[in-house]
């Protein structure tokens, strides 16, 4: 009976995941390098699933993972957008505005810092956010 513990032990070792990944905490945001010319623009609205904020565009685009400049925030239902040497702007979930940015590849981030992203939100194409505006 006694030998029974560390192989009971042994075998719920077994089922507890080894990934070195952490999960994404609540209103976590992908941050990266600022890119200031854009070269493309979406319309659409910010949406928050599965712990990830992503950018859901008109005319069946596919879904982007915005990657913010630093200094950029987002709190409950609200995204307080950091443009360098600009006023910050203020932006809420469900609100159509035009997204601006650079589009990228999975392949071309940093794993270290994006791994978290990729693997929860993966499905979304990664896209560095360089402007917003109002959608009209």
């Amino acid at each position: 009976m006694r030998h029974l513990a560390p192989l009971a032990l042994l075998l719920l070792s077994g089922c507890v995941s080894s990934s070195s990944v952490r999960p994404l905490r609540d209103y976590e945001i992908a941050i990266g390098p600022y890119h200031e010319r854009s070269t493309q623009s979406f319309v659409g609205s910010l949406m928050y699933e599965g712990r990830c904020l992503l950018f859901d565009g008109e005319n069946g685009s596919a879904r982007l993972l915005p990657i913010w400049p630093g200094g950029t925030r987002f709190e409950e239902s609200l995204v307080t957008f950091h443009q360098p040497a600009k006023s910050d702007q203020r932006v809420a979930i469900g609100e159509e505005i035009r997204l601006d940015g650079v589009p990228t590849q999975w392949s071309a981030l940093d794993p270290r810092a994006f791994a978290p992203f990729h693997q929860q939100c993966g499905w979304a194409k990664p896209f560095f956010v360089s402007g917003l505006a109002p959608a009209n």
